[in-house]
């Protein structure tokens, strides 16, 4: 284990601590894999982090893992993006955890990539926003969605904002609708 992913696990399981949660087998394999995801910037899904943790764990229940999930969340240890075509990916790299403290992503939509960023309003505007709107804002979170450096590369065009993305070239069968 790197000194990053150590440094996250230990961050993770205090959290986790501090939840109340027991400090079982589970959980703390799901630390582990928290924070090897944390390290290596990699989003996730809950259902992907459900199934790569069952190959140590063969019980453990899809419903311990998004639970967890939604907790760290609440936390500020995970972060949510939700993504225009209905993805929900989640990344470890909240204010508790982040060198950047608050910060916001960029998300691109055609290959999922999640990148952050410290820009912020400044805090006179999000006043202003608060007192011209009668709103007492608590917390704000801003994700601007687009197509990174290396989708912009790529050849395949980018799909309609909100659109399905078409199936791979090469792929005889239509995409597949939910009646």
């Amino acid at each position: 284990m790197g000194e990053d992913q150590g440094f996250y696990v230990q961050k993770i399981e205090a959290a986790l601590d501090q939840l109340g949660e027991r400090r079982t087998r589970p959980r703390h394999l799901m630390a582990q894999r928290l924070g090897f995801l944390a390290a290596s910037g990699q989003g996730f899904t809950g259902d992907e982090l459900w199934l790569s943790l069952r190959g140590d764990n063969p019980t453990l229940g899809r419903a311990t893992v998004f639970r967890t999930v939604r907790r760290l969340v609440e936390v500020q240890v995970v972060d949510l993006i939700d993504f225009l075509d209905g993805t929900k990916l989640y990344r470890v790299c909240g204010e508790v955890l982040n060198a950047l403290g608050h910060h916001h992503h960029l998300a691109c939509l055609r290959c999922h990539s999640i990148r952050e960023f410290s820009f912020c309003l400044p805090q006179d505007q999000l006043e202003a926003v608060s007192r011209d709107n009668h709103f007492d804002v608590q917390a704000h979170s801003l994700t601007l969605y687009g197509v990174c450096e290396n989708c912009q590369l790529s050849t395949q065009p980018t799909a309609p904002l909100g659109a399905p993305e078409p199936p791979p070239s090469g792929s005889a069968d239509p995409p597949a609708t939910l009646a």
